[in-house]
Formats: C-alpha cells, structure tokens, sequence
C-alpha cells in the first residue's frame, strides 16, 4: 500500500500570540463562527475553534497574551486523519522522517502524532480518532 493512510485534513492550526484576537478577526472579517473555546488541560494554551464544511480551524495561543504585544498570527500546520496512527507512523519514519509518539490528542479517544522532519519545513501532524477505547466501569 501507498502512502499513510490519510484519509482528509481533519485540521489547520494557526497559532499566535493571541488566539481570542486572531479568531476574533477571522470571526469578524472571514464571518467563521467560533463553535468552541478551550483551555488545554496540561498546559493552559488558549484554543479556539471553526469549522469549514469538514476541516476544522484551530487557533492556538499561550494562557495570557501579553499586554500590549502586537498580535502576531502564523499557520502552524496541518493535520491528517489516518486510519492507523501506528501504521502510519511506522510507514513515516521508514522513509527516514522523525515522527513523535502517538499521544492522546484533546478529543476524546483520539491520538496524535507529530511529523517533525520529513516534509521540507511544512508542519503537520497526523490524528486516529476512535484509538482509545473508552474507559469502562469497574467489573464486580
């Protein structure tokens, strides 16, 4: 098989200095509707979220801008969706590419890797929703 698997870009993330302010302007000059906002549990990073048709908008920030700062925006990268993150991670590294391990991403059952050389300086992650089975309760 050719390829990792990707099956669409599940996310583009724009980080800033200030994620309220730069959703704010793609709200207010692009007319997206910010379905969600967030604090990353770990690490308070600020997150904000649209979404066009399938592909979701993620704007990142630190946990405080800082007063008076210009606000400064820049496409971080993207994420592919892959129907194994392992496969695909193995297939990666293979060709030669530093792949970080499989995480637990924010959304619930979903794990995340991060492709770190490999793609000529453009930054992508890939992402396997339903990866985590979820936590059942105590058997009696």
């Amino acid at each position: 098989m050719d390829g990792i698997g990707a099956t669409h870009i599940d996310h583009i993330v724009i980080a800033s200095n200030d994620s309220g302010a730069v959703a704010e302007t793609f709200r207010r000059n692009l007319g997206l509707e910010i379905k969600r906002t967030m604090t990353r549990p770990g690490t308070g990073a600020q997150l904000a979220f649209a979404k066009l048709q399938e592909v979701v908008l993620e704007f990142a920030g630190p946990p405080e801008p800082k007063p008076g700062e210009e606000v400064r925006a820049r496409l971080w990268g993207l994420v592919l969706a892959v129907r194994d993150i392992r496969a695909a991670v193995e297939r990666l590294r293979a060709f030669g590419c530093e792949v970080g391990e499989p995480k637990p991403a924010v959304q619930p059952g979903a794990l995340i890797a991060t492709v770190k050389t490999g793609t000529h300086g453009v930054p992508f992650a890939l992402i396997q929703y339903d990866a985590i089975p979820p936590a059942t309760g105590a058997s009696a």
